[in-house]
């Protein structure tokens, strides 16, 4: 790249400075803990980070929701010239499953993913090895009671996963999960962060 451009020079720096970005993952299901109120205390919590929305349907059936995810992302990172080391994924529901797939198989990278309320029947595909954070919070009703579920599949891997679990029937619960995942937001930004920096500009 010519150093003699006074734009391209000029338009380096201005790349969102290497910013840590969040990209929420508005899907089909309400929000049990990724409430529009707790987004709001994230987002002034992280103040040096980027946040935006990715809004998907699913419809029909869910069926689209991998699709919409991906190409959504996509438009994300080539929108605000994001990179992929920089970029933490938030969803919560059928869209963190599907967020999470995407990046357990391989067709994601980012820096991190929190996924809540995430359900976790057992995986259909083999892990592919990522260096992405993974971070669950789970609804306790949502595990499946067999040796295959996700959460067991996460924990035999070779991944950086953490997971939290909690009932979604009780306030002090609720509350609980949004305070954790309070803390793996913070924890996402500032890796994304520290990792921007050694990448360098």
């Amino acid at each position: 790249m010519s150093m003699d451009s006074p734009h391209r020079t000029a338009a380096r720096p201005a790349r969102t400075a290497e910013r840590a970005t969040v990209a929420v993952i508005a899907g089909p299901d309400a929000s049990l803990v990724a409430t529009p109120e707790e987004l709001r205390r994230w987002r002034r919590l992280t103040p040096l980070a980027l946040w935006s929305v990715v809004s998907v349907s699913g419809a029909p059936a869910d069926e689209n929701l991998p699709d919409e995810i991906l190409h959504g992302v996509a438009a994300e990172l080539a929108r605000q010239d994001v990179a992929a080391h920089r970029l933490i994924l938030v969803a919560e529901g059928k869209a963190a499953r599907a967020a999470l797939e995407l990046v357990l198989r391989g067709d994601i990278d980012c820096a991190g993913l929190l996924a809540i309320a995430v359900p976790c029947a057992a995986l259909p595909f083999r892990i592919i090895p990522t260096a992405a954070a993974i971070r669950l919070v789970v609804r306790r009703a949502d595990r499946e009671d067999t040796p295959a579920d996700l959460i067991t599949a996460l924990r035999a891997a070779d991944l950086d996963a953490r997971i939290i679990g909690f009932n979604s029937a009780r306030t002090n619960d609720t509350r609980a999960a949004g305070n954790a995942a309070e803390t793996f937001v913070l924890e996402l930004v500032a890796n994304a962060s520290r990792q921007s920096r050694h990448h360098g500009a």
